[in-house]
């Protein structure tokens, strides 16, 4: 059972939201052992998959494709106020926190360290629900909301790029210093369990993408809705 603390925050959390690839809540027990009830995703998580040989080659490139859209789709979600109001941030974005349905969609689990994300226009900062985090603040420097993105949201983005690099088992360092060896390196080290089954183009696109999302500069960054957008038109 989770802690007190990380329980309450799941509640409150996944009773706020609803998307399809974001695990649900079906329930609370009481009893004397309490523990929370989520939706059951057949296919375990996607560590299982990545750090098996053997199930490995269930992940085709498609499927690896639909996982990572669904992931972004859930973030982007999770990140824009409009659709969860508050936004929140996830923070333990992890291949362990990949969950694979029988109709291999992902869904986001792990919910223990998320945070609501309530802007305050007055003090110019980002203030977490003191209701969840008792005397907890996280402020942060006007330039971090000039573009809307906390560097939280960030972190979640960098983690999500983490994912899709897995994904592929591609190796960026170095990767691209000539950009006339490229497609070379690019085959040299992806997956040999997709046997080139995939597009070349798609797969670079996808490179570059996951590459992207582990910037360190945060004015280089993409923005969740652009991940979101270059991910639908390869899926």
């Amino acid at each position: 059972m989770e802690s007190e603390e990380g329980a309450r925050r799941v509640i409150y959390i996944l009773t706020k939201i609803n998307h399809l690839n974001i695990v649900k809540l079906e329930g609370i027990y009481n009893g004397a052992n309490p523990y929370l009830v989520y939706e059951f995703a057949e296919n375990g998580s996607l560590r299982e998959y990545l750090s098996n040989k053997k199930l490995d080659r269930q992940l085709t490139w498609l499927r690896r494709m639909q996982i990572a859209f669904d992931l972004a789709d859930a973030l982007h979600y999770l990140h824009l106020e409009t659709c969860t109001a508050p936004a929140f941030v996830h923070q333990n974005i992890n291949t362990r926190n990949v969950l694979i349905t029988a109709n291999w969609r992902a869904k986001i689990s792990g919910f223990r360290l998320a945070k609501p994300v309530i802007s305050d226009e007055e003090k110019e900062d980002i203030v977490w629900n003191k209701d969840m985090t008792p005397g907890r603040e996280a402020h942060w420097t006007p330039e971090y909301l000039t573009n809307g993105q906390a560097s939280l949201q960030e972190k979640d983005l960098s983690r999500d790029g983490k994912i899709l690099k897995d994904s592929v088992r591609f190796l960026f360092d170095g990767a691209f210093e000539d950009s006339s060896h490229c497609l070379e390196k690019l085959k040299e080290f992806m997956d040999p369990v997709l046997g080139g089954d995939y597009s070349l183009g798609d797969a670079m696109c996808l490179a570059f993408l996951a590459k992207g999302c582990m910037e360190e500069d945060p004015h280089h960054l993409p923005t969740m809705n652009h991940v979101l957008k270059a991910l639908s038109r390869i899926v």
